[in-house]
């Protein structure tokens, strides 16, 4: 009688453990002609956007790294826009009465008035509790992510997807995708992607990718007359070569995960329903006696 009831356990532990594998998303959801089609964006090609929102990890250097990205902190539709010449860039200064807000100046144009945004970085958890990053967003679906490669070298969409499916509710969620290998490159990279909001639309959001070095607090400060031309922001210096492979190669490595995960839940679906008999059969013949 201990037997068959260890048996019992064992299987119901089988079972479970199938189903935590087969609810687990190892793909992303596929977009319909249809649903292409109606797919919307929240921004406007020729319109000029600044960056509203910040978070960091805990460890990151925030006022050095906003500094040192600061020409990606406009954006003209969807992507990040600086044209000196024309007066448009955004300048960075420190507020003095709080030390963990930083103060933003977009310049906008030629005659357009400057209007100072103060912004206090919010704080977050590290994706894995080693990855040290700063991610900055808009109200119109653009992101931007800079991190540290001595800290993370994986998929910076992952990052991404986890910062935006805990910030805001939505019926499909976003599903960036980008390797490190593909951002670790001199301007970074930009990728695209779709979600479905609580409301039943369907946007098209972007976000731009940056890799760079030494970012935390207790890292080994570099002096440089000019952040924004620094290699090493980029995933590039003495020690760290930048990688120059087209970004291009990462929608054939998506779609080869996709595929390799299709087969892996086909998989574990048809091993599960064998398992469920199994498990009936025995639970019968027990039952029975």
């Amino acid at each position: 009688m201990k037997n068959k009831k260890l048996f019992i356990l064992s299987m119901l532990f089988v079972l479970m453990t199938f189903t935590i594998f087969s609810s687990t998303k190892v793909y992303a959801y596929e977009w319909t002609d249809e649903e292409v089609k109606m797919t919307k964006t929240k921004w406007e090609a020729d319109k000029l956007y600044t960056i509203s929102n910040i978070y960091v990890t805990k460890n990151i250097d925030t006022k050095r790294v906003v500094e040192s990205i600061s020409k990606y902190l406009i954006w003209e539709g969807s992507f990040p826009k600086e044209d000196k010449a024309n007066d448009i860039y955004m300048e960075f200064g420190e507020y003095i009465s709080d030390s963990d807000s930083i103060v933003l100046s977009p310049h906008l144009g030629y005659n357009q008035p400057v209007f100072n945004k103060m912004i206090k970085p919010k704080v977050i958890e590290s994706y894995d509790s080693k990855a040290e990053y700063l991610i900055a967003t808009t109200n119109y679906d653009q992101v931007l992510i800079i991190i540290d490669g001595n800290t993370y070298k994986d998929n910076l969409g992952d990052i991404v997807n986890n910062l935006l499916t805990k910030e805001k509710e939505y019926l499909i969620p976003p599903t960036f995708y980008q390797p490190y290998k593909y951002a670790a490159k001199e301007d970074g990279s930009i990728s695209y992607t779709r979600y479905k909001d609580k409301n039943n639309d369907i946007y098209q959001t972007v976000c731009k990718y940056l890799v760079g070095f030494n970012l935390t607090k207790e890292s080994t400060q570099t002096n440089h007359e000019d952040n924004v031309d620094d290699p090493s922001i980029y995933g590039g210096n003495d020690e760290v070569q930048i990688d120059d492979t087209p970004t291009e190669k990462e929608v054939n490595q998506n779609q080869t995960l996709k595929i390799v995960g299709i087969v892996i839940s086909s998989i574990l679906s048809v091993v599960g329903i064998y398992l469920i008999y199994l498990l009936i059969k025995k639970i019968y013949r027990i039952m029975k006696g």
